[in-house]
C-alpha cells in the first residue's frame, strides 16, 4: 500500500465521531485512567483502605480491653492494650507507604491524560490527530487544571471506598450494641446525595466558567510576554494593565463563585455528618443514661463517634469532584481525535519511574512518494463567517515554481492551509490529487518528506540553530544543505558557536530575516517533494529573496509560494491571482 493510499480515510466516519454528546460516564473514564498503572493503584488503594478501616479494629480492641479491665483481668487487659498498639502501628505504616505509592499513581494518572492530549496536538493527521488548542492560556488550563481535576476525583474515590469499609464494619459492631444507632448512620448520606444532585448543573457551570476565565488571564499574560518589546515601544503598558484588570476581576468572580460552592457542599456534608452524630447520641442517650451500655460498649461508642462523620464528608466531596471531572473530560475531549472523551484515556506506556526503561522514540515518517503532478480540483474552504476560497482549480508539475498572489483577505493563507489539511475550522470540499491519486487525509500525507510548510510567522523554539532546523536527528550533510539553500549559512558561520548557537525564546536573538530563513531551512532539511511557503518575502530584502528562489530552482524543488514581489513573478512558471476567494487569473 502506498503512502497516498494509507492517507485515505473516510471523512464521514471522522465527522460522525465529532458529534459525541457531552461526557456522561465519568465513572468509566476515571476507572480507565486509574488502571493505566494498576499495580500502583491497587497497592495504594489497599494501604489507604487499611488506614481508614483500622480505627474499626482499634475501637473493637479498646472495647474488649475495657471489658477485661472492668472484670479485673489485668493480663487480658495488657494483651488487648498490646493489640491496640499493633493495630495503630499497622495503621501508621499503611498511611506512610500508602502516601508514597499513591503519589506515584496520582502523578501517573495526570501524566496519562497529558500524554494523550500532547499526542493529539502533535499528530499531523492520522487516527490520533485532534483539534489544536486555542492559546497558551487554554493549554495551561487543559494540561494542568483539567488533568488534576480528574486525578482528584479518583483520589476522592479512594477516600470514599475506605470510608465505606469502615462504616460497614462499624455499623455491624455498633448494631450489636444498639441497632437503632447503626440505622441512623444512613440519613446523613441520603442528605448529601440529594444536595449534590440538586446542585449538579450549577457545579458544572461554575467550574466551566472558572476554567474559561483562567484561560483568558493566562493567555493574555503569555501574549504580553511574547510581545513585551512591542508593548514597550508603543507605550501600551497602561492599556494592557487595564485589560488585564478586567480579566482578573472576571477570574476572581468566577473563582470565588466556584470555590464557595465547592466549600458549601463540603460544609453541608460535614454538617449532615454532625447531625447524624447528634442523632446517634439521641437514640443512644437512653441506653447510656440507664447504664445499659457497659464500660466496653461505652468505650466502643466513644472510639467510633469521631470517625462516623468521615464517610458523609468524603461522599459530598467526591460527588462534587465527579461533576468537576465531567467538566474536565468535556473540555479535554475537544482537543483529541474525533472529540471523543475515550481518546483522552487511551492506555500508554509512561516510563517516568526511575526504574522504568527509557528510550527515545523513533521518528516515523510516511514513505516518500516522488511528485510528478499535483492537481487541486474544485477545491473550496469556507469559514463560518463566510470567508474562504471557492472552486479553485490548478495543477503543479514537478520542478515548477507557482506563485499565489492577491490583495489582503483574498484567501491565500486559507488556500494553502486547507490544501495541506491544516484548516481545522473550515468546511473543506473538493480534491487534492497527487500523481493521479486523491489524498484524503492531507494532514497526515503532506509532511516531510512529501511536503513542508512555512507559515507567515516563523515558529522557533529556545534551542540551538541545529535543533531548530532538524527538530530531531538529521545528518550534518542534511543540515548544511538546508542552511545553504535558505541563504543563511554565512550568517551561521559568523556566530561563535555556529549551529550550536542558542537563538533565545522564539528566536529573539536573531533578526527578522534570519528567523524567516532559519525556519525556511527547517522546511527544506528533509528535501521535501513539495515546498509550500506562505509569504516568505515579508521579512526578506529583494537580494536575499532572489538568492533564495535561485537556490530552490537549482535544487529542482517544486514550490508553491505566496508572494507580492516582482522578483517572484519573474521566476514563476505560474502566477495565480486570488480575489475575494476566487481564482481570477492563471
Amino acid at each position: 500500500m502506498t503512502a497516498v493510499e494509507q492517507s485515505i480515510e473516510p471523512d464521514a466516519e471522522r465527522a460522525a465521531g465529532s458529534q459525541e454528546p457531552p461526557t456522561s460516564n465519568v465513572w468509566r473514564l476515571a476507572w480507565r485512567v486509574s488502571q493505566n498503572r494498576p499495580r500502583e493503584f491497587w497497592i495504594g488503594w489497599s494501604l489507604f483502605v487499611v488506614f481508614f478501616t483500622m480505627p474499626a479494629l482499634t475501637g473493637y480492641l479498646l472495647a474488649r480491653g475495657y471489658d477485661s479491665l472492668a472484670s479485673g483481668d489485668t493480663s487480658a487487659t495488657i494483651r488487648w492494650a498490646a493489640a491496640i498498639a499493633v493495630s495503630e502501628t499497622i495503621r501508621m505504616f499503611a498511611v506512610h507507604h500508602g502516601a508514597l505509592v499513591w503519589t506515584k499513581a496520582w502523578i501517573h494518572m495526570q501524566t496519562l491524560l497529558r500524554a494523550n492530549l500532547m499526542a493529539a496536538q502533535m499528530a499531523s493527521g492520522g487516527p490520533e490527530a485532534g483539534q489544536p488548542v486555542g492559546s497558551a492560556g487554554a493549554a495551561i488550563t487543559h494540561f494542568r487544571d483539567d488533568a488534576e481535576d480528574v486525578a482528584d476525583f479518583v483520589d476522592g474515590m479512594i477516600d470514599v471506598s475506605g470510608g465505606i469499609v469502615f462504616t460497614v464494619i462499624a455499623g455491624f459492631v455498633l448494631g450489636a450494641a444498639d441497632p437503632t444507632a447503626a440505622v441512623v448512620l444512613i440519613f446523613p448520606l441520603l442528605g448529601v446525595g440529594v444536595l449534590t444532585r440538586a446542585l449538579d448543573t450549577r457545579i458544572k457551570d461554575y467550574r466551566t466558567a472558572d476554567r474559561a476565565a483562567t484561560a483568558e488571564v493566562t493567555g493574555l499574560l503569555g501574549d504580553v510576554m511574547a510581545a513585551a518589546t512591542t508593548i514597550k515601544v508603543n507605550d501600551a503598558g497602561d492599556h494592557i494593565l487595564r485589560r488585564l484588570t478586567v480579566l482578573v476581576d472576571r477570574r476572581r468572580e468566577t473563582a470565588v463563585r466556584d470555590r464557595v460552592l465547592e466549600e458549601g457542599v463540603q460544609a453541608f456534608s460535614k454538617g449532615a455528618a454532625d447531625i447524624g452524630l447528634g442523632l446517634v447520641l439521641l437514640v443512644s442517650a437512653g441506653a447510656i443514661a440507664s447504664g445499659a451500655f457497659n464500660l466496653g460498649q461505652l468505650a466502643l461508642f466513644t472510639a467510633y463517634l469521631g470517625w462516623l462523620s468521615f464517610l458523609p464528608k468524603m461522599v459530598g466531596r467526591m460527588l462534587a469532584r465527579r461533576k468537576q471531572a465531567g467538566v474536565a473530560f468535556d473540555r479535554m475531549r475537544m482537543l483529541v481525535a474525533d472529540q471523543t472523551a475515550a481518546n483522552t484515556v487511551t492506555k500508554r506506556s509512561l516510563p517516568i519511574d526511575p526504574t522504568d526503561q527509557r528510550s527515545r522514540s523513533i521518528t516515523v515518517r510516511p514513505d516518500r512518494v516522488p511528485l510528478e503532478r499535483l492537481d487541486v480540483v474544485e477545491f473550496s474552504a469556507r469559514h463560518d463567517s463566510g470567508a474562504g476560497v471557492y472552486d479553485i482549480n490548478f495543477s503543479v508539475r514537478r520542478g515548477e515554481f507557482v506563485v499565489i498572489t492577491g490583495p489582503i483577505g483574498a484567501g491565500k493563507s486559507t488556500l494553502l492551509r486547507a490544501l495541506l489539511g491544516l484548516a481545522w475550522k473550515a468546511d473543506v470540499t473538493g480534491s487534492v490529487v497527487w500523481n493521479e491519486r486523491e489524498v484524503v487525509d492531507r494532514a497526515a500525507f503532506f509532511v516531510p518528506p512529501n511536503a513542508a510548510f512555512l507559515s507567515q510567522v516563523p515558529q522557533l523554539i529556545s534551542d540551538t540553530v541545529a535543533d531548530n532546523v532538524g527538530l530531531g536527528p538529521v545528518s550534518e550533510n542534511q543540515l548544511a544543505t538546508a542552511l545553504d539553500l535558505s541563504a543563511i549559512s554565512d550568517d551561521i558561520d559568523e556566530m561563535s558557536l555556529g549551529v550550536d548557537t542558542m537563538i533565545g525564546p522564539r528566536g529573539l536573538r536573531l533578526s527578522g530575516g534570519q528567523r524567516q530563513r532559519l525556519a525556511t531551512a527547517r522546511a527544506l532539511v528533509h528535501s521535501p517533494e513539495l515546498v509550500v511557503l506562505d509569504d516568505l518575502s515579508s521579512a526578506l530584502d529583494v537580494e536575499t529573496e532572489l538568492q533564495l528562489w535561485e537556490n530552490l530552482a537549482s535544487a529542482n524543488m517544486t514550490v508553491v509560494a505566496v508572494s507580492h514581489r516582482a522578483v517572484a513573478f519573474d521566476r514563476a512558471d505560474q502566477v495565480l491571482q486570488l480575489n475575494a476567494g476566487r481564482l481570477t487569473t492563471t
